[in-house]
């Protein structure tokens, strides 16, 4: 994802189908039993995440619902939850250079493409000797909005997965991209300043992932910055 770095009316942009939210899932390892390593490294990872990663909270992120009645407010909490796991996980492996976790832990289902920044910065710190050091932007809300059938084409040409529902992020920096040698050197790949806006428009869904819990898992990842994306997208990207 480019995860550092009001209501929408849609005329004539086509409708969505709410999809029933799956049934939470029942007491298992998620909350008991640790997971071995094997689980993990089946999903592409040389490493476990810390158990803490399922454990997150909005705290003073603001969900906003933009559905008009078509997912329930609940419905939203719970999928900006599901949001903030998955980002969990994927800053932990973007952070520990688990590219292949990236690639194959279900976290989307157009990994090359959602996390083509992420694995980019890994691949090029590594072939530098260096590890991956990542600063989050500051989430700030995360607004539910429709996505019209009429932009599945492109959704397709650009590599994404169309889903009916997406979450606009509305976060602002500090946030920094950076590597390490084996010195402690430090070497900025991308920085945003404290204050300055880098929207996103993340389309995806729900998934029930036996390791993870309950995660959003990221289908296409606009930057609402571009210029490209703004034309295509239009009030989709507004904040």
């Amino acid at each position: 994802m480019v995860a550092v770095l009001v209501g929408v009316t849609l005329v004539g942009c086509g409708s969505v189908t709410a999809r029933p939210t799956p049934p939470r899932p029942a007491p298992s390892a998620l909350t008991g039993t640790p997971i071995p390593l094997s689980a993990w490294e089946r999903k592409g990872a040389s490493e476990a995440p810390p158990p803490s990663l399922r454990q997150v909270s909005l705290g003073s992120i603001q969900v906003v619902n933009q559905t008009d009645g078509a997912v329930t407010d609940a419905d939203a909490r719970r999928w900006a939850l599901a949001y903030l796991r998955a980002n969990a996980y994927e800053l932990w492996a973007w952070d520990h250079m688990q590219d292949g976790f990236l690639l194959r832990s279900g976290l989307s289902r157009s990994p090359i493409k959602v996390f083509a920044y992420d694995l980019d910065t890994i691949q090029r710190a590594r072939s530098a000797g260096a590890t991956v050091q990542v600063t989050r932007l500051r989430l700030r809300r995360l607004v539910l909005r429709p996505l019209p059938s009429s932009l599945r084409q492109p959704f397709t040409d650009h590599l994404f997965v169309w889903t009916p529902y997406a979450f606009y992020l509305d976060q602002v920096g500090p946030s920094k991209v950076a590597w390490v040698d084996g010195q402690g050197h430090e070497t900025v790949a991308a920085s945003l300043p404290a204050g300055a806006g880098s929207p996103e428009l993340v389309g995806g869904e729900l998934a029930i992932d036996p390791l993870m819990g309950e995660i959003w898992v990221a289908d296409s990842d606009w930057d609402c910055t571009a210029p490209g994306a703004r034309q295509l997208l239009g009030p989709l990207c507004n904040p």
